[in-house]
């Protein structure tokens, strides 16, 4: 993990930062960074990412923070929620492309549709995602309405998903 770090602590460099300067306690490419990381060790909410963080402290200067501590759940929650999720997802995305190199390696291409608690299925919500197995990285995904979506909540069989 820790040769990965550097190269993408510099791409989320490349994302815009949707905070106000005045109360920045950590700069985003950390914030970034420390989620990827803790989402390639399998947590996958922000209570766990925040854990990772806390538990991984020998790692906060190589993953870009300034000071001792990794950030909380609430600062979290405050920068995914504003940030630029479509400038984050490229830059992912290019970064996985650039580690992957050009490996001649089969892309799984996989789509899924939204189901509800009650496992209903939710009227044409979609999500493809294109998936590098043998580097175990989602390499771009798209959601959206399928074609063919009917006013009534009901979805039609089948459709193309829209970008």
């Amino acid at each position: 993990m820790e040769s990965l770090t550097p190269s993408l602590l510099e791409a989320f460099k490349r994302v815009p930062d949707p905070r106000k300067p005045r109360g920045k306690r950590h700069p985003l490419p950390a914030i970034l960074t420390l989620a990827t990381c803790a989402m390639f060790c399998n947590c996958h909410s922000l209570y766990a990412i925040a854990q990772w963080g806390r538990e991984h402290q020998e790692l906060a200067e190589a993953l870009g923070f300034t000071r001792e501590q990794t950030p909380c759940v609430s600062t979290l929650h405050v920068v995914f929620s504003r940030l630029q999720k479509e400038a984050f997802e490229a830059t992912l995305s290019d970064w996985a492309q650039e580690q992957l190199g050009d490996r001649g390696e089969a892309i799984a291409i996989d789509g899924k549709s939204l189901r509800g608690i009650h496992g209903e299925e939710l009227a044409g919500v979609r999500l493809v995602a294109a998936y590098a197995q043998r580097a175990g990285l989602v390499l771009a995904q798209k959601g959206g309405r399928a074609q063919g979506s009917r006013a009534d909540g009901g979805a039609a069989a089948t459709g193309p998903v829209e970008a």
